[in-house]
């Protein structure tokens, strides 16, 4: 079967054309292109890691360029791991990453490169690989996911890694050219919490935001520490994605806001924002994997494929914590239109419905549901007073975990905008201050989707929008996407 005939198979998300996706890699934009790389292995469950280049001209639809690089080199022969992309003053592309190595005993070696585009969109490792061999002293060869910045004054690589003793850290090292690189030493936190959080930081990125409430420019610091266990006592994997927000002078990092999970719901992980990217002042944007690290066994594998990147969002500082919005192109793309929730022909109208975009406003008075329906399987979202409830319990797919809660504080109304492309979810609470993103697997035959709420007097939802995409029947015209 061709992996894009599956039901599963996504329209607006970045998606492998077969085999198994995982970290966004190499993020940037230029001249009217947005290129994205990712963790590409051809056929799961071998993980042979490659980095796998798509391009296009809005975050929406995307061409895939084929494998960039392939773990052919003595430094990566067993995976080119995740990195990123340094946009040179004279506009060249680089690329930054880890070689990983294993012996026969699956003893482990990382090496930090880097490779090029060059002319005709030829990739080309260095042969000054590798820049960086080995961890330093005092850390283990989980040593990975290089960032690569300017920040005051010189060139800073940000580096995941684990000390010897089994705990996660963030390294830097700095160089005058890119090709040089010394170790400055690990970022120390303020907060001692996070020297326990978890035994390896993966995929550091460090950025700088303007907080909209304040004015003043501050650190932020998103980074997935493994084996901390599941958030508030929830089924679900030991891996988190979260971060920090406060002032890091030199690599002293004084934490205003403590760690906290960038996203609620059962797959966000190692996201990247996108180099040189449009956006509003104060802005940035990022795209996660919609995927957690050995937790690959979902339906689409017996299609040939597996995983997903999530929709682009936008990413603001507020108050300290951070806001995510979809990327504005989306209202291009899947324009919305009004939505009665009182009208049972309105409902009606999205029958057959598995892409959809859904935003408005719900009284949580009393709680109010969302119930996404087909054959039988059903996604419910639950609204109340201080918290988000989703439950995908009755999908066909629920590991590693069924239910997500996310705790919110007291309030009688919020907003919601949910993201619906067939096997994928995406929904943002009260304007961005919470997500949660996951994968939801329906009925593949007789996908007849339907959404219901509670009927007590007066219908909580309120200021309803709705547009569809793709295959969609029933609700007006359809998207060409």
């Amino acid at each position: 079967m061709k992996v894009q005939a599956d039901p599963d198979y996504l329209l607006l998300h970045l998606a492998p054309p077969v085999g198994r996706l995982n970290d966004p890699n190499g993020l940037l934009y230029q001249d009217g292109v947005y290129h994205a790389f990712y963790q590409h292995s051809p056929l799961p469950p071998e993980k042979a890691v490659f980095w796998r280049h798509a391009t296009g001209t809005d975050v929406s639809h995307w061409e895939d360029r084929g494998s960039a690089i392939a773990p052919m080199n003595w430094y990566d022969k067993d995976g080119c791991y995740s990195g990123s992309a340094f946009l040179t003053d004279d506009g060249e592309h680089e690329f930054f990453y880890t070689g990983n190595v294993k012996d026969t005993e699956g003893n482990r070696e990382a090496y930090q490169c880097f490779f090029t585009s060059g002319k005709g969109g030829v990739f080309e490792k260095s042969p000054e690989n590798p820049l960086i061999s080995g961890p330093e002293r005092g850390y283990t060869a989980h040593y990975r996911d290089p960032q690569v910045i300017e920040r005051e004054g010189s060139l800073w690589m940000v580096l995941g890694a684990q000390r010897e003793d089994g705990t996660g850290a963030v390294v830097v090292y700095r160089s005058a050219d890119r090709r040089a690189w010394d170790f400055a030493g690990e970022i120390e936190f303020s907060d001692p919490a996070l020297r326990s959080l978890g035994y390896m930081f993966e995929c550091p990125l460090l950025l700088s935001l303007p907080d909209q409430e304040s004015g003043l420019v501050k650190d932020v610091l998103i980074f997935c520490p493994q084996g901390v266990g599941s958030g508030g006592g929830q089924a679900g994997s030991a891996d988190r994605c979260g971060y920090v927000v406060g002032t890091l002078a030199g690599l002293y990092f004084e934490v205003e806001t403590p760690f906290s999970e960038l996203d609620a719901g059962f797959e966000f992980y190692a996201p990247q924002v996108f180099v040189n990217a449009p956006t509003l002042p104060g802005s940035a944007l990022l795209m996660g994997w919609m995927g957690m690290p050995g937790e690959d066994a979902q339906p689409s594998v017996r299609q040939g494929w597996v995983h997903t990147l999530t929709y682009p969002r936008e990413l603001t500082l507020r108050g300290g914590k951070l806001f995510q919005r979809f990327a504005r192109q989306l209202d291009e793309v899947v324009p919305l239109r009004s939505f009665n929730p009182e009208n049972d022909a309105d409902w009606e109208g999205l029958a057959h419905c598995s892409r959809f975009r859904l935003r408005g406003t719900v009284d949580v008075s009393e709680p109010a549901t969302l119930l996404l329906m087909s054959v039988g399987k059903n996604l419910r979202l639950t609204f109340s007073r201080d918290s988000v409830v989703v439950d995908r319990g009755r999908t066909r797919y629920k590991k590693p975990g069924a239910v997500r809660t996310c705790a919110l504080p007291e309030a009688t109304v919020r907003t919601f905008d949910l993201l619906v492309d067939a096997s994928t979810m995406e929904l943002l609470i009260d304007d961005g201050a919470a997500s949660f993103t996951g994968r939801v697997f329906f009925a593949t035959e007789e996908r007849e989707l339907l959404l219901t709420g509670p009927r007590f007097e007066g219908m909580p939802f309120s200021d309803v929008q709705v547009g569809t995409f793709g295959e969609s029947a029933g609700w007006g015209e359809e998207t060409n996407v």
